[in-house]
């Protein structure tokens, strides 16, 4: 399998979603840094998945107005029927309806559709069919009764000419059953609850991401980052660390990595060359009691990092949520009722990430304390990766 290089996308988290960064020091920032290659043209951009918009929302509502015009400007032909005759439109309709709400429901997932694929490269690792199965795929028991009521009513309309006359002479409130459905399922939201949301929490393994990005904030973050009663910020420690070690730091921020893959090596050391990232010494600890732990320490490391070619080692402090190995472990060893695939894995490690930078620019204690690096980590040197993260700040 040919090995896919990617350059730096170098993003920042906001409001509306990851847009491009140029000033590393105004707010913190969620990058993703450079894999190397001699071969330029190899190179191509992939960055963090951008939130998604309101495309599906505004072409459903445009599609479902359209078809609501049209109901209204041709009125349906009627026509007089008697006995079985008029039994067999009656069914028929019904069923001429419940078809109507199954094509409403793929124009909508078409509408879905024109947003996903915005994401394709970001989410997909650009392969559409991922996208086609991601958004059309239903329950089995969805596609038997779709196949059930068009049999039916295929049956009812061969029976008699008549009677398929006047079923599709409805095709004008047809339409309009189908406007209505795709802007109260699109646009209204009329069907989302509660409980169908942790129905469905309970029947898949999904959301893992989001819950970790909280226990790695408030377990680990939360308390390193910031100053508490007892200890100093970050900054703090790591300008006292300068002054004892007589080393100065590339940057004050915490670099956080996160591996596209969620395996967390036991070393740094073992992602890069010998002797290009080397253990330095770890900031003074944050000791607190916590969880019917007293005296429990936390700590933050620093490392050399000195790249083949590079004139002189950089010194930063970097960290790899361990946390995620959850996710890697989900996808290699995981049963039938927690098993992740690779795609699976990477969107919750996406999410991860996302749910994380949002955790962190929301507080304020944590302001220009860290910077969030996302990175494919097959056969990435590591060392490389950050010596080259350190120039673009630098610069």
């Amino acid at each position: 399998m040919p090995l896919k290089i990617y350059d730096a996308g170098i993003v920042k988290l906001t409001e509306t979603g990851l847009t491009p960064q140029t000033d590393y020091f105004e707010k913190p920032n969620i990058h993703e840094p450079k894999k190397v290659s001699s071969n330029p043209a190899k190179q191509k951009s992939s960055g963090m998945p951008k939130n998604r918009g309101y495309r599906a929302e505004i072409l459903a509502f445009t599609i479902g107005s359209g078809l609501l015009l049209i109901a209204f400007l041709f009125p349906p032909v009627k026509h007089e029927g008697h006995g079985s005759q008029q039994i067999a439109v009656q069914v028929g309709l019904l069923l001429w309806f419940g078809m109507t709400f199954v094509m409403a429901e793929i124009i909508r997932r078409v509408c879905l559709f024109s947003e996903e694929i915005v994401h394709l490269k970001t989410r997909y690792d650009g392969s559409i069919s991922r996208v086609v199965l991601h958004v059309f795929n239903s329950r089995n028991s969805a596609n038997f009764f779709t196949v059930i009521i068009l049999l039916s009513l295929l049956f009812i309309s061969s029976s008699d000419p008549m009677v398929m006359t006047e079923i599709s002479s409805h095709w004008p409130t047809s339409f309009g059953l189908c406007g209505l459905y795709i802007i109260f399922i699109s646009v209204v939201k009329l069907t989302e609850n509660l409980v169908d949301c942790e129905v469905l929490l309970d029947d898949r393994v999904m959301a893992i991401g989001h819950g970790l990005a909280y226990s790695y904030y408030y377990g680990f973050l939360k308390i390193i980052l910031p100053a508490g009663e007892n200890s100093q910020s970050l900054r703090d420690r790591a300008s006292h660390f300068e002054f004892e070690e007589k080393i100065q730091l590339a940057s004050k921020k915490m670099l956080i990595l996160i591996p596209d893959t969620c395996f967390c090596t036991p070393s740094f050391q073992d992602m890069a060359p010998c002797g290009q990232i080397e253990r330095v010494k770890t900031l003074e600890d944050v000791v607190i009691c916590r969880a019917g732990m007293r005296g429990r320490s936390y700590s933050a490391t620093v490392y050399l990092i000195q790249p083949e070619g590079s004139k002189a080692p950089v010194y930063v402090m970097m960290e790899m949520p361990s946390i995620l190995f959850v996710l890697y472990e989900m996808n290699t060893i995981g049963n039938t009722n927690s098993k992740l695939t690779a795609f699976e894995r990477t969107q919750q490690a996406q999410a991860f990430c996302r749910v994380l930078g949002r955790l962190l620019e929301d507080d304020p204690s944590c302001k220009d304390m860290y910077d969030i690096i996302y990175f494919k980590d097959q056969n990435a040197n590591l060392a490389q990766m950050i010596y080259d993260h350190v120039l673009n700040i630098k610069q």
